[in-house]
C-alpha cells in the first residue's frame, strides 16, 4: 500500500533531570535502602544447606512448592512475563553466548531474567568461571521465580502483612512454615524494582540517555512526589500480575486519546487537517519506556464505498528507535509522564472521501522482531535458531489495536479548490499538475548553499572526502518549494559546509531518479538520501517517522538537521575504516 506522512510532533518541554543523574529518592528510608543494597546482587548467592528441620517443600525453590500455600500469588505469577523471563528469545541468545565463551555477557542476562545462582550454568569464583554443580535447568526455565525476590539463604522476606502493616522484622508465630518471614517496607517501594529496571549511572547509554531508565523516569515524575509506586499500578492489591504494555487494558489506562476533526465543509483539492492528541495520563514513566515497544499512529481516508483511498495513509511512530546492534539512537518520540504529543494529519481531499479512519497500533516487541529477523538471517540451523524462530513468532503475535475510530468528512464533491504551492505534502508523479502555470522555478537558498548536479557532486565528494546530501525534487512539487525557508536556517547552512549538496530534478534526470526509488516504497518527491564520500548509500539514514522513510518534513528544519548529523557520524566512522 502506498503511504506517506506529514505528521508533525509537538511536544511540551519535558524535564531532562532523569537523564542527568539517578537521584536517591527522599522517600526511601536508610534502613530500606540498606536492605536493598544487601538483597540484590548480580548473581544471588547459592542458598546453601537448608536449616535443620526444613521439609523438602520448605527447602525447595520451585515456584510450584510456594504455590501450595500461596495459591493466588502462584496462579497470578504463572500468567506473567516473569514466569517466561527465560523464554526462547533470551535462551536462544544465552546458548550462543556460552558456546562462544562469553560467560560475562550471559551473567548480565541472567542477573535479571534468572538471578538465582541455582539458575545459572556457570558461576564466577575467585575471578574464574566454573561449572555450577548446583545448576537446576528446570528452575532456570521457570524465569524470575518467587525465590528471586523473596528467598535468601533459605530465609523468607516480604512486605508487612496487610492487617498489621506496622509490624516489621522477623515474624514467626511459632507454627509457620520456613521459620516465618522478615517483613520490610522495601517491598512496597519503587526502589525494589530498580535493580532490573534501571541501569547504573555509568551504565550503557545512547545519546546521553541510559538504555534502561524507567526508575529514573518515575523519580522525575509527579507520581514519585505523590508517593505512587510501581507496585500501585503493576501489582494492584499486591496481585503478582505485573501487567505492562503487552496488556491491552493496562495500556489503555496509561494514555488519553483525543481526536479533533473539522466539521466545516471542504472542497475537493483542499487540505484536510485533523489532530490526534495522545497524553501520557496514567504511566509513571515514559510512554513507552525502554527501546522495545513502538506505538504506530495511522490515519487515512475512507471513500463512500468504505474502501481506503489510495496513498492517503500517514503514520507516526511513538517510541525510542535504535540501530539493531544498539550502536546509535535514531530518534526518541516517547511521551513523558503528564506530557502529550499532537499528531497532525494533513492531506489533500481527492476522489470521494467520506470518513477519516484513525488507528493506534501497539507493537510491544518491535525491537526484538527486527533483532530476531537479523539474527536468523545470519545463523545456521540448530537449537539457538529454533528458539529464536519461536521467539519471533511470539513477538509477531503480540501486536494489538489500542484505538480505532472513523470520523465523518464534510466535503462538497461538486467543488474543486485551487492548487496551493505551499502545501507540505510528499507528492507522487500522478499528482503532477497538467497546467504549466502551476510549475515554479526552485530556489533553495542558492546564495548561501552551493548546490551541485549529480555527477559533479559525486566527483567532488570523492575528491574532498565529504558525505553527500542528495535531494530529489520536481518543479511542480509544492513541498519542494516549501523547503525554501528550511535551507535558510543558520544551523542547516553551517552544517551544509560539511557536505557536498546535490539535488536532482526527477523530470530531467529519470535515469538517476529510478536508481533511487526505494524497493520497499514507491516513487515520490521530495526524498532525501545520504551518501558516503565514495557515492554508496548510507542505508541507516531515513526519516524519523515510518512512511515514507526518505521524505523529510517541510514544517521545520529538525528532520534535515537530524539526518545530516547522523550522516556525518556514519561518514566519519566510514572514513576511519577506509
Amino acid at each position: 500500500m502506498t503511504r506517506h506522512f506529514i505528521i508533525v510532533f509537538v511536544f511540551l518541554v519535558a524535564s531532562t533531570a532523569a537523564f542527568a543523574e539517578i537521584k536517591t529518592p527522599p522517600f526511601i528510608s536508610e534502613e530500606d535502602q540498606g536492605f536493598l543494597d544487601q538483597h540484590w546482587h548480580t548473581t544471588i548467592p547459592l542458598q546453601g544447606e537448608p536449616p535443620e528441620g526444613f521439609s523438602d517443600i520448605e527447602s525447595s525453590l520451585d515456584p510450584a512448592s510456594c504455590g501450595l500455600c500461596h495459591e493466588q500469588q502462584y496462579k497470578d505469577w504463572q500468567t506473567t512475563f516473569h514466569a517466561r523471563a527465560m523464554g526462547p528469545g533470551i535462551l536462544g541468545q544465552v546458548i550462543d553466548m556460552l558456546n562462544n565463551g562469553d560467560n560475562a555477557q550471559a551473567q548480565v542476562c541472567w542477573s535479571c531474567h534468572t538471578p538465582l545462582a541455582e539458575q545459572q550454568e556457570v558461576l564466577k569464583t575467585n575471578d574464574q568461571w566454573q561449572d555450577n554443580n548446583h545448576f537446576d535447568q528446570a528452575l532456570q526455565h521457570s524465569g524470575l521465580v518467587c525465590a528471586g525476590c523473596h528467598v535468601r539463604q533459605h530465609q523468607r522476606f516480604g512486605p508487612p502483612r496487610k492487617n498489621t502493616p506496622e509490624e516489621l522484622g522477623l515474624i514467626d508465630d511459632g507454627d509457620q512454615p520456613h521459620d516465618g518471614f522478615t517483613a520490610t517496607t522495601a517491598f512496597s517501594n519503587s526502589a525494589f524494582c530498580a535493580n532490573c529496571h534501571q541501569f547504573k549511572e555509568n551504565g550503557f547509554a545512547l545519546n546521553g540517555k541510559l538504555l534502561e531508565n524507567t526508575y529514573a523516569e518515575w523519580q522525575d515524575s509527579q507520581y514519585a512526589e505523590q508517593g505512587i509506586h510501581c507496585q500501585n499500578c503493576h501489582m494492584p492489591d499486591r496481585r503478582h500480575i505485573w501487567r505492562g504494555i503487552h496488556d491491552q487494558e493496562m495500556t489503555r489506562t496509561a494514555v488519553s486519546i483525543e481526536v479533533s476533526s473539522p466539521s466545516i465543509e471542504h472542497q475537493l483539492g483542499e487540505i484536510y487537517e485533523a489532530r490526534v492528541k495522545i497524553t501520557n495520563s496514567g504511566a509513571g514513566h515514559y510512554f513507552p519506556t525502554y527501546v522495545t515497544p513502538k506505538v504506530f499512529v495511522q490515519a487515512q481516508f475512507i471513500n463512500t464505498e468504505g474502501n481506503v483511498i489510495k496513498d492517503s495513509l500517514q503514520e507516526a511512530v511513538i517510541g525510542r528507535e535504535t540501530t539493531p546492534n544498539l550502536s546509535r539512537e535514531l530518534y526518541d518520540t516517547r511521551i513523558a509522564p503528564g506530557d502529550h504529543v499532537d499528531v497532525i494529519y494533513r492531506e489533500a481531499l481527492r476522489e470521494d472521501p467520506a470518513e477519516l479512519e484513525i488507528k493506534i497500533i501497539v507493537e510491544p516487541d518491535h525491537f526484538y522482531e527486527r533483532f530476531y529477523k537479523l539474527r536468523l538471517a545470519n545463523m545456521g540451523n540448530g537449537p539457538s535458531a529454533d528458539l529464536l524462530k519461536q521467539a519471533l513468532a511470539d513477538t509477531q503475535s503480540s501486536h494489538f489495536t489500542l484505538f480505532e475510530q472513523r470520523f465523518p468528512i464534510n466535503v462538497n464533491l461538486d467543488s474543486l479548490a485551487p492548487a496551493d504551492i505551499n502545501s507540505p505534502l510528499a507528492s507522487t508523479p500522478d499528482k503532477k499538475p497538467l497546467s504549466a502555470n502551476n510549475v515554479h522555478e526552485l530556489y533553495w537558498n542558492d546564495d548561501d548553499i552551493t548546490w551541485h548536479d549529480y555527477p559533479t557532486g559525486l566527483a567532488l565528494a570523492k575528491e574532498q572526502n565529504k558525505p553527500v546530501l542528495l535531494v530529489f525534487y520536481a518543479d511542480w512539487c509544492s513541498t519542494c518549494h516549501a523547503y525554501q525557508p528550511l535551507f535558510e536556517d543558520h544551523d542547516l547552512v553551517t552544517l551544509s559546509e560539511e557536505f557536498v549538496m546535490v539535488r536532482v530534478n526527477t523530470d530531467y534526470h529519470p535515469e538517476i531518479n529510478r536508481a533511487y526509488i526505494p524497493q520497499e516504497e514507491w516513487e515520490y518527491v521530495p526524498r532525501t538520501f545520504a551518501l558516503y564520500p565514495n557515492g554508496s548509500r548510507i542505508d541507516n539514514i531515513y526519516a524519523k517517522n515510518k512512511a515514507p522513510r526518505y521524505f523529510l518534513s517541510a514544517s521545520d528544519p529538525n528532520e534535515f538537521l537530524f539526518t545530516m548529523r547522523a550522516a556525518l557520524l556514519y561518514s566519519q566512522e566510514w572514513a576511519k575504516s577506509n
